[in-house]
Order: structure tokens, then C-alpha cells, then sequence
């Protein structure tokens, strides 16, 4: 299997995260779509990996799940959400940049 990675920092507020996005250039794996991204279990979340097909999409599919995470942990405490919450607030600025 053959793999090339790209590399996004994503900006939340004060919060800095490192996407590493794969693409499958070659190989016998089985995804749904050309690139990937595994996401580390955090507080109150478990692990989660997001195919898409392009680069962008799934690191803009990452961002979404982030910072709608950081919604329902600051609303929820230690409780568990189960109903759907509403947009994040139009004042947080997500930036995604591509590493060299």
C-alpha cells in the first residue's frame, strides 16, 4: 500500500490542531474514499476516522467534528448531549492551512 500524507493546521479560537490526512496512491486497502483522517479519542468522544474525496473535504469534515466536540463539552459538563445542537457560534474563525 502506497500512502501520501498531507498535512493541515486547523485554528479553533486559541486551539491549534494538527490534521494528517492520508491519501491511498496505491494498494489493496478498502476505503470508501481516496483520503482519510483518524482522529485521536478525546474527553467524552471516541476515536473517529473520516474519508472523503478530496483533501479539503475531510479536513473540513475534521474541523466540523471538532468544533462541534468543543460545543458539547463546554454546553453538556460532564453530562452526555442526544439532542442535535445548533451551528457553532458565527464568531469563532476556523482557518485550515496545508503544511508544507
Amino acid at each position: 500500500m502506497l500512502l501520501k500524507e498531507h498535512r493541515y493546521t486547523f485554528f479553533a479560537g486559541a486551539e491549534v490542531h494538527l490534521f494528517r490526512i492520508e491519501e491511498l496512491v496505491r494498494g489493496m486497502a478498502v476505503w470508501p474514499h481516496r483520503f482519510r483522517l483518524r482522529l485521536a479519542a478525546s474527553a467524552g468522544c471516541e476515536t473517529k476516522t473520516i474519508y472523503g474525496a478530496s483533501c479539503y473535504e475531510v479536513a473540513q469534515k475534521g474541523a466540523d467534528l471538532i468544533v462541534s466536540n468543543a460545543g458539547r463539552s463546554e454546553r453538556s459538563g460532564a453530562t452526555q448531549l442526544t439532542a442535535p445542537l445548533p451551528d457553532p457560534p458565527q464568531a469563532l474563525q476556523i482557518l485550515l492551512q496545508e503544511s508544507d
